[in-house]
C-alpha cells in the first residue's frame, strides 16, 4: 500500500491494484502539490467522507476525467451524480462494499456535513471516515471528527494497523485529543497527521501531536510525499 499526502485530508492510495482518492480538495487547497494531477494517469475510486468543499472538492470533475467510481453517503453520491458523475456507490454509516478488490466500511464520525449556497446549508447526510482493507492491510481515514470512545470499537472490528488522523483543533481534534485516540481507543502502527496547516485557523501543531503520542508511530508528511506501508 502506497499514501500520498496531497495536504488537507487529500490522499492518494495505491491498494490492490487500484488508485484511490480520499477527500480531493485539490482546487483552492494552498498545500495541494502543483503538478500532481498530470502525473496522475488513472484514477478508479474517490471516497469522500462529508460534504463540506474542502473535502468534497474536485470530486464531480475528478469522476468525470477519470471514470472514477465515488464511494461516499448517499446524500453526496446523489449530489454529484446530479453533476454528472455515472458510477456511484452510496453507502451509509455501518455499512460495507466490495469495489474491485478493496472493502470500503463507512464508520462513524462526530462533525457536520452541509454545503452553503446563498447562506442555506444544503445537507449531505452524515459525516463518516472509512476503513479500507485489501492485501491484508487496513487503513482508518477518520475525516473530521472529535475525539470518541467508539473508535474503540472501529480497531476492535476492523483492526487498523494505518490511521490518517486529524490534529487541526478549531473544526476537529486537536493535538492533546488526537493523542488520546491514538493512546487509548486506537491501536495503530502507523500514524499519519492530517487536516493541519492547510489555514491559519488550523493551530494544531503536527510535532506537539507527536510528542504525546505513545502507541504508534507518527510519520509527518509533507503535501506530495508518498510512503510505502
Amino acid at each position: 500500500m502506497k499514501l500520498t499526502w496531497l495536504g488537507h485530508a487529500a490522499f492518494h492510495i495505491e491498494l490492490a491494484g487500484r488508485n484511490i482518492l480520499i477527500d480531493p480538495f485539490w482546487t483552492g487547497n494552498p498545500k495541494f502539490p502543483q503538478g500532481y494531477e498530470e502525473g496522475l494517469s488513472r484514477v478508479d475510486a474517490i471516497v469522500v467522507t462529508h460534504g463540506h468543499e474542502d473535502h468534497l472538492g474536485d470530486t464531480a470533475r475528478l469522476a468525470t476525467k477519470y471514470g472514477a467510481t465515488v464511494i461516499a453517503q448517499y446524500e453526496i453520491c446523489m449530489w454529484v451524480g446530479g453533476q454528472g458523475v455515472e458510477r456511484l456507490q452510496p453507502m451509509n454509516t455501518g455499512g460495507a462494499i466490495l469495489e474491485g478488490g478493496v472493502r470500503y466500511v463507512m464508520v462513524p464520525a462526530f462533525h457536520s456535513s452541509a454545503m452553503i449556497r446563498d447562506g442555506t446549508p444544503v445537507t449531505m447526510g452524515d459525516p463518516a471516515g472509512f476503513v479500507l482493507q485489501a492485501d491484508g492491510r487496513s487503513l482508518y481515514h477518520a475525516g473530521d471528527t472529535a475525539l470518541f470512545s467508539d473508535m474503540a470499537l472501529i480497531q476492535r472490528l476492523y483492526r487498523p494497523q494505518v490511521g490518517l488522523i486529524p490534529i487541526g483543533d478549531r473544526f476537529t481534534m486537536g493535538p492533546e485529543t488526537a493523542a488520546i485516540a491514538c493512546n487509548e481507543y486506537l491501536e495503530l502502527e502507523l500514524i499519519v497527521p492530517i487536516h493541519w496547516g492547510t489555514f491559519d485557523l488550523l493551530t494544531g501543531d503536527p510535532e506537539d501531536f507527536k510528542a504525546r503520542v505513545t502507541r504508534g508511530s507518527v510519520r509527518i508528511l509533507e503535501p506530495g510525499e508518498t510512503i510505502e506501508v
